[in-house]
């Protein structure tokens, strides 16, 4: 039975252990130069990538979740090491060499596409390259991988600078579990961690308060603003970017765009650009028109610290509920037994907590089971706190291997239990939660034993969004809605009224959410097409995209990690690409008998088991009988054209 799951989340000599593995690594890799077949080749390098993969896995992991400087300043001495490592792999014309020979030899079609992605990957890596051209890409990519990390460093550190004690007077408009959630003894703390900010730009009706909080929220990590300049990201953004076109025009290409598409389903920027421009039309009106009524709603022009406090109370007046008459009918418990029941159900699995000493008593441990045992282990980390990345994500430890199942770290920033309760979530939190879940299911549901392409690996980056997109729908089924609450004290589900009230408010304001989504993949796909400075491009977007007024302090590329620490550059666009997939995925299987039906395995088998061992288009095709159209998206969207 394949078993080693345990990651190592007190390593020791991480400099050291980095070292000795990709030392070891380059000595496998020119012996697979030599070789003629897949298990002289493919074989040999995946064991190095496997070993290689889950030390750099929990470095990245702990740096992101339990940030200090001390374990911080030894990660980033890794990060040039593990460039360099990556860098002599894809620039090896030998190597290069045995993966064409092996293009012509038997092998199966998993095998194929696998040789197919990997010759792509080499010549992206600059294995064509010579001489001093060669030694700068090295150097380019290098030194994005330190930046990227100074970047993260940054924003973590700006927004725990950040902190103001205020009176219960100025949290007029709060309920009990917010003010729970800013109590510290006998005073009320404010701070710019996610679950704090956004309830105070929700629920606050100081407005002076308001303004404060969001104009240190948007201009973390600048010049400007409240948040120390220490932590200012703009020199770092402007290096990333002329990096990135530096060793795109390396490669022959134009820009970096170009280069990012390469191993995308899309075909080109310009594509890219088309749909995104299509939907901001199909959409502009829709969102004018709600913010109009929200502004004749609160009776005066809004500025943008206004937005998420009056479009609660309009969609309380328009759909009689408040988001927090919810949150007591969601308890983490309910949750997540929930969630574990409807992955059951889509997938034929079972999903037990089990006891295992972690790096922080709010990681859980989950195991994943199916009729033939364990096929693997989720590590979840919920709650937010100080010293850990804003955000949520699934990250992979390791993949299906010989003797290693897969192993997934999903990470999230959710309200924690305070005051005597549970942790209660925000319906949005929940989704979340089953989104990132999507993703870890993505990994662990893989049969296939190729680390290159296992779970998430090989997946094409606008396809990575899909399961997690996918997952998200069931949120608002009532079989799943009663699998997932229960309120913290009487135990009841959620009622029939305020589960109506929920589904007709699920799209409330789409307009809006689809123009600000397409605003900052615009922004992401113009920024790295162009050598103009990145601040005027989005000036530029926003002429069409944003209906709000745009502060002088507003910096908030400064901080966008997705972009400059996260892998999303060029590529922002995924999110709504694979929206569009995973519209038409529900869509086919709510219509084709729902979450026990074979439609339902259908996805797992066609997407799920087969992560980036085959082409993910002809999959989707083959799951589902056709391309993906985009009025699914606007259809589950609610925008009407």
């Amino acid at each position: 039975m394949k078993s080693n799951q345990t990651p190592n989340f007190n390593p020791k000599n991480i400099v050291n252990n980095i070292t000795k593995l990709t030392e070891n690594g380059l000595k496998k890799s020119l012996i697979a130069s030599n070789g003629n077949d897949w298990d002289s080749v493919v074989a040999l390098l995946d064991e190095s990538e496997h070993v290689i993969g889950r030390e750099m896995s929990v470095n990245s992991h702990l740096n992101a979740v339990m940030f200090s400087e001390s374990f911080n300043k030894e990660y980033e001495k890794t990060l040039p090491i593990i460039s360099n490592y990556y860098s002599e792999i894809g620039a090896n014309k030998s190597l290069y060499e045995a993966f064409k020979r092996l293009k012509k030899s038997n092998l199966n079609k998993q095998q194929k596409h696998i040789v197919k992605d990997s010759l792509k990957g080499f010549e992206l890596s600059g294995v064509g390259l010579e001489g001093e051209h060669s030694d700068r890409f090295k150097a380019i990519q290098e030194q994005l991988s330190v930046l990227s990390n100074q970047f993260s460093k940054n924003v973590l550190q700006a927004t725990n600078s950040w902190k103001k004690t205020v009176s219960i007077d100025d949290l007029k408009g709060y309920g009990e579990a917010e003010i729970s959630k800013v109590k510290v003894g006998d005073e009320y703390v404010i701070n710019l961690q996610i679950p704090v900010y956004i309830d105070l730009m929700t629920y606050a009706e100081n407005r002076e308060l308001r303004e404060e909080i969001y104009r240190a929220y948007i201009s973390r990590a600048s010049d400007i603003g409240i948040t120390p300049k220490e932590f200012d990201n703009r020199n770092i953004m402007n290096e990333i970017l002329e990096l990135r076109l530096e060793l795109s025009k390396l490669l022959g290409l134009s820009n970096y765009a170009e280069y990012s598409v390469q191993s995308k389903m899309v075909e080109s920027p310009e594509e890219v650009i088309r749909f995104l421009e299509n939907l901001v039309d199909l959409s502009l009106s829709q969102a004018k028109k709600e913010l109009i009524d929200l502004e004749v709603f609160a009776g005066h022009a809004l500025m943008p610290w206004d937005l998420m406090f009056y479009s609660e109370k309009l969609k309380q007046k328009m759909f009689d509920f408040k988001k927090s008459d919810l949150k007591p009918f969601f308890p983490e418990s309910c949750v997540l037994s929930g969630l574990f029941s409807t992955i059951q159900r889509l997938y034929s699995v079972t999903l037990n907590e089990i006891e295992q000493e972690c790096y922080h008593n709010d990681v859980r441990v989950i195991e994943i089971k199916d009729k033939r045992g364990s096929i693997g282990r989720i590590y979840i980390d919920i709650y937010a706190r100080e010293n850990k990345r804003g955000g949520a994500w699934m990250s992979d430890f390791q993949g299906l291997y010989n003797d290693s199942l897969p192993v997934a770290f999903v990470v999230c920033n959710l309200n924690s239990p305070k005051g005597g309760k549970p942790a209660l979530f925000d319906f949005d939190e929940i989704v979340t939660l089953f989104h990132e879940f999507g993703h870890a299911l993505h990994h662990l549901l893989t049969k296939v034993t190729f680390p290159c392409a296992a779970g998430i690996s090989g997946v094409p980056w606008d396809g990575v969004e899909l399961p997690s997109q996918y997952m998200e729908n069931f949120c608002y089924e009532r079989d799943v809605i009663d699998l997932i609450s229960g309120h913290w004290e009487t135990g009841k589900k959620l009622p029939d009224d305020l589960f109506n009230k929920v589904i007709a408010s699920k799209n409330f304001q789409s307009g809006l959410q689809m123009l600000r989504q397409c605003e900052f993949s615009l922004w992401d796909i113009r920024t790295h097409i162009s050598d103009q400075d990145t601040y005027k491009i989005l000036d530029t977007v926003r002429l069409k995209t944003s209906l709000m007024p745009i502060i002088d302090e507003n910096r908030f590329l400064n901080s966008f990690s997705h972009i400059f620490s996260g892998g999303y550059a060029a590529g922002y666009f995924s999110y709504k690409w694979a929206e569009v997939l995973a519209a038409d995925a529900y869509e086919y299987v709510k219509s084709s008998g729902g979450i026990d039906s074979k439609a339902a395995n259908d996805f797992r088998e066609c997407i799920l088991e087969v992560g980036g061992s085959l082409d993910f288009m002809q999959q989707y095709v083959k799951f589902r009988g056709g391309r993906p159209k985009i009025e699914g998206l606007l259809k589950a969207s609610g925008i009407t054209i």
